[in-house]
């Protein structure tokens, strides 16, 4: 079952632009519910039991740093930012309850995701006047800062409560700067703009429909782009990270790479 929602985030208030979006604090409850149901349907004890086969996948963090380094909206109200160390903090605490819900409610294997390289992106790159083959440091700095406090939580959280449970660190920014520095040796052409929308604001995607004119910002071939729009992989790309999460070393996934993880069995 997929509780994911466009636009959401660790904190409630990421993404509050947006009419409808679901944070995880939220998402965790719409599982609880299920949880009931299922609870009502075949029993406590067979619940536990399919709970406990389960992969629980969390990729998320994203959009909370998005909202962090991107530049304030005029006329909505202006509120200073907290240092980058302490938003790391709020994330990562945040985080820990609802991990910490799920393993309450049943979830015995977890795979969190950690946050890629956002300043490779094209928004970030384009808002920071970045030329083609540059990242943003100030803004990957903070990403990184982020997954080594995600890992240490992880870690902690294997010590208290393995080996019945399993939490399984997803290593995606190593893995897609390695993609993107090694673009040509995967097939791609393009590890710079969006195969969808252009390269500066707003990024708007689109595709003529009259065949008789060239007026589009959508690329030919998908397969050749690194980047699909401003901010996320195409499908291409993804297949590729998530090959190496599901079967990498320990470089990729820690303790276990996402395969072992499937035939994990906890006590």
């Amino acid at each position: 079952m997929n509780y994911a929602s466009g636009a959401s985030g660790i904190m409630d208030e990421t993404g509050f632009f947006f009419i409808g979006r679901i944070p995880l604090r939220e998402q965790v409850n719409n599982f609880e519910q299920n949880r009931n149901f299922m609870v009502n349907t075949m029993g406590e004890n067979r619940t536990r039991e399919l709970l406990k086969k389960a992969i629980f996948s969390l990729t998320i963090g994203s959009n909370d740093i998005l909202n962090y380094v991107q530049p304030s909206i005029p006329f909505l109200g202006h509120h200073d930012k907290v240092t980058p160390t302490t938003f790391q903090d709020f994330l990562i605490s945040n985080l820990t309850i609802q991990l910490k819900r799920l393993h309450e409610l049943g979830a015995r294997k977890l795979v969190i995701v950690g946050v890629g390289p956002l300043g490779c992106i094209p928004f970030i790159r384009a808002i920071n006047l970045l030329p083609n083959g540059k990242c943003s440091g100030e803004v990957n700095a903070l990403i990184q800062g982020y997954n080594e406090k995600l890992k240490e939580l992880l870690n902690r959280l294997n010590q208290e409560m393995g080996p019945e449970a399993i939490f399984v660190f997803a290593n995606s920014y190593d893995v897609f700067v390695s993609t993107i520095a090694n673009y040509r040796q995967f097939g791609f052409e393009n590890a710079d703009e969006p195969c969808c929308g252009a390269y500066f604001p707003p990024f708007v995607c689109f595709k003529s429909g009259d065949a008789n004119t060239s007026s589009s910002a959508l690329c030919n071939d998908r397969s050749k782009y690194v980047f699909w729009d401003a901010y996320h992989p195409t499908e291409a790309a993804n297949l590729i990270i998530a090959k190496q999460l599901v079967d990498g070393d320990e470089s990729s996934s820690f303790p276990i790479n996402i395969r072992k993880l499937y035939n994990y069995n906890s006590k």
